[in-house]
């Protein structure tokens, strides 16, 4: 057994480590499209006020994001006076908040596990997120910032298992206002805030009571966030145009079958047109069809289910399943999987191989579409491995709503700890 002095020590290490192999990969240039939007809408923030900053720049970013890259900003000044852009301490800098939320989010897996699992496994689960190589690639090497709404979707899970509902509005009025994927989870909340309410047994004025606060904070701070962005205009009608834009404009602009996505659309092919017909319907409208089935049945599973800590794993198959059945979606989509995936992970054994395979599979779609994008070159469609890759995707897909459909059968089996 590690006394407390060794524990710090070896947090302290573990630190260290992520963060020099991450500082390290970050120096490289990663997707550029993606580095130079962020570093043009850091230096806008910093120079602007924030009402000025969507008219003085493109972007298609929540505002909350926008924060995080005005304090990148703010702390970029110190370095170089004139802001130039195209400096490589600069490209450390854009990708450093998405490392650093990695390493927090690691810990708070590590926090969630501890709760109901030895201190080894709650280690160990905390490690395969810290050093997870897909993990380390998104936010590292390609730069993406996936990090930051995960972690607050997982404070939602992690807020609403434990009866703190208003944090957990909180939690997840900033996950939406960073990616507009978060908004997946946005039902399972609410379904779940409401039965949670109903399972204590409170009188109906007080559930109505508590659901109008819940719902006010969250809104409130939603609004709060996003309104200094927009306090130009006067008119209500005006803010709440804009407020919205965010979130269709991303939708709208990429109507294609698969963004470079190894999903059940990247069968037909990348980048077509997702309106073409396909037994009397097209894509997208199948895509609703297949991902609304998906949804209805997991809400049911989670309302069914006693034990709450289902939404971990609940919320894994939601974004897994937006992932491989949704069209327009891009290669990164797959991220907000892991971290709840992996709190889950101590319950049943056969999530651990959902989750490696999964890293896997992510990793060689992240490293195939930046090292073609690098080139020039876009994916092919009929190359073997993406078929093969699609499918196995597909397959672990079915197979972890399979393992869902039998989360309340695991008190009788093996796979829970202390059962062995």
């Amino acid at each position: 057994m590690l006394n407390e002095k060794s524990k710090i020590y070896m947090w302290i290490s573990l630190i260290l480590m992520s963060l020099i192999v991450r500082i390290y990969l970050s120096q490289f240039e990663g997707y550029s499209s993606d580095i130079w939007y962020f570093k043009i809408w850091s230096r806008a923030a910093y120079y602007n006020e924030f009402q000025d900053f969507y008219s003085s720049v493109w972007s298609d970013y929540p505002p909350f994001y926008i924060y995080v890259l005005w304090f990148v900003g703010f702390i970029y000044s110190f370095f170089s006076s004139s802001f130039d852009i195209n400096t490589t301490i600069f490209t450390i800098l854009i990708k450093s908040p998405a490392n650093i939320i990695d390493i927090i989010t690691s810990f708070l897996i590590f926090i969630i596990v501890k709760k109901y699992a030895e201190f080894r496994t709650a280690l160990l689960i905390m490690l395969s997120y810290l050093f997870n190589p897909a993990i380390i690639y998104n936010s590292a090497v390609w730069g993406q910032v996936d990090s930051i709404n995960t972690i607050f979707i997982l404070l939602t899970l992690f807020f609403m298992v434990s009866g703190k509902l208003e944090l957990a509005g909180i939690s997840v009025a900033v996950a939406i206002l960073t990616k507009p994927q978060s908004l997946l989870i946005l039902p399972l909340f609410v379904i779940l805030t409401i039965k949670t309410l109903k399972v204590k047994i409170l009188p109906v004025k007080t559930r109505i009571s508590r659901l109008a606060k819940i719902s006010m904070i969250s809104s409130g701070v939603f609004v709060t966030l996003a309104l200094p962005f927009h306090l130009k205009s006067l008119k209500i009608t005006d803010v709440l145009v804009k407020i919205i834009r965010p979130y269709t404009t991303g939708y709208n602009e990429y109507s294609y079958t698969s963004l470079n996505a190894f999903n059940l659309w990247a069968f037909p092919g990348f980048w077509k047109p997702d309106d073409i017909p396909f037994l009397f319907l097209s894509y997208r409208l199948w895509s609703y069809i297949l991902f609304g089935i998906l949804f209805i049945y997991v809400l049911y599973v989670t309302v069914k289910t006693r034990d709450n800590r289902i939404i971990y794993f609940a919320s894994a198959i939601l974004f897994f399943g937006f992932f491989m059945l949704f069209t327009r979606v891009h290669e990164r989509y797959l991220f907000p999987m892991f971290a709840p995936l992996a709190v889950v992970m101590y319950m049943d054994r056969r999530l651990v191989f959902i989750y490696w395979i999964m890293t896997f599979t992510f990793l060689f779609n992240l490293y195939d579409v930046l090292s073609l994008l690098h080139t020039g070159q876009s994916i092919l469609h009929g190359y073997p491995y993406v078929f093969i890759i699609s499918a196995i995707n597909l397959g672990v897909l079915m197979y972890a709503i399979y393992c869902l459909s039998t989360f309340q059968k695991l008190k009788d089996t093996s796979l829970l700890p202390g059962n062995e």
